[in-house]
């Protein structure tokens, strides 16, 4: 319909269906190693839906630059089953401290965008996600969403809605709707994690508490340099095709690829995402700082000197790739 109007979006959208998920994500990981390439340097996000609808309660998961533009979209897409309210209003009455999940496992074909190649991505569900009665049954079919899941369908609607706002922001807007503040609240808190998890033991979180400073700091002129940009756009005092939004929105994108490192993670070679991956033991669980995780679940094993230095060069490592990327971020580095 838009088309029609003579809409087209500032940005390529690619719709994407992908084949032979349930083993071992095949299309999407072959899809993506075969065309990481453009990827990286041109992908501004990936948005996944895997299980869409099976209740009534959105549980979505980002990469944390797009937390911002998720709140405010759920904000204006009415909820499905009570129209006096919206899916925000839902989700924060359904959860006592609503928590936006995060993309570290391999549960879904968002694994390879973000695990792989370091691009923003969001995941979205209604329901309960793999834990519904029916999952992988004989039972899990049309009929049963039809008559149980989601009866007149409207929790597929929002769930269109969200995926399809979501989309033509990222499209469509002169500046990247990404805000890296979320990615610092959260750095700090895996990293009080990790200070827990080796208290009394020869390793320092300090290299990772400065990075993370870095990256605020960073973040914050951003956010400064958005809003300025923004207001000469509606003086009118800049086009829309000026250079200053261009290199602005490069540094937005390829921040993300900046928490990647060509070795990968420790054990874990192809999982190239030093902030999120997947836990060794556990493919379904979501790690952070996964190389780390797994340096120290070897060093609890051995308790040996050469095992507990490991831990602190994955600090280090990990500390290494937030610096990139607040140095990305701010312009030092592109």
């Amino acid at each position: 319909m838009l088309q029609k109007q003579g809409w087209r979006p500032r940005r390529t959208i690619i719709f994407c269906s992908w084949d032979a998920e349930e083993y071992g994500l095949t299309g999407s990981t072959e899809w993506v190693e075969e065309n990481r390439e453009m990827l990286s340097t041109r992908a501004v996000a990936y948005l996944n839906i895997d299980v869409s609808v099976v209740g009534p309660v959105l549980l979505p998961s980002t990469t944390p630059q797009l937390d911002e533009l998720l709140l405010e979209t759920i904000k204006l897409v009415q909820d499905p089953d009570n129209s006096s309210q919206t899916v925000y209003d839902s989700w924060v009455k359904a959860n006592a401290s609503p928590k936006i999940q995060r993309l570290g496992n391999g549960g879904s074909d968002y694994a390879a965008f973000v695990q792989h190649v370091g691009i923003p991505s969001t995941n979205l569900i209604f329901g309960e996600g793999p834990g519904y009665p029916v999952y992988h049954s004989l039972y899990d079919d049309f009929v049963w969403v039809e008559k149980f899941a989601d009866p007149g369908f409207r929790r597929h609607v929002a769930a269109a809605s969200i995926w399809g706002i979501m989309a033509l922001r990222l499209a469509d807007e002169e500046i990247i709707p990404f805000d890296y503040m979320s990615y610092t609240t959260e750095l700090e808190a895996y990293t009080k994690v990790v200070e827990k998890e080796t208290e009394g033991t020869t390793v320092s979180c300090s290299p990772l508490y400065n990075s993370i400073r870095a990256l605020k700091k960073a973040a914050t002129k951003v956010n400064s340099e958005r809003k300025d940009i923004q207001r000469e756009l509606s003086s009118k005092q800049l086009s829309k095709d000026s250079m200053r939004i261009r290199g602005l929105n490069d540094r937005l994108m390829q921040a993300e690829r900046a928490f990647t490192n060509r070795e990968g993670i420790f054990k874990q070679a192809w999982y190239k995402h030093l902030i999120y991956g997947p836990s060794e033991q556990n493919d379904w669980d979501t790690a952070s700082y996964p190389g780390i995780a797994d340096a120290i679940a070897t060093a609890r094993s051995s308790n040996t000197s050469a095992s507990w230095k490991l831990v602190q060069h994955e600090v280090h490592r990990v500390a290494r790739a937030v610096a990139q990327a607040s140095a990305v971020l701010s312009g030092s580095l592109t």
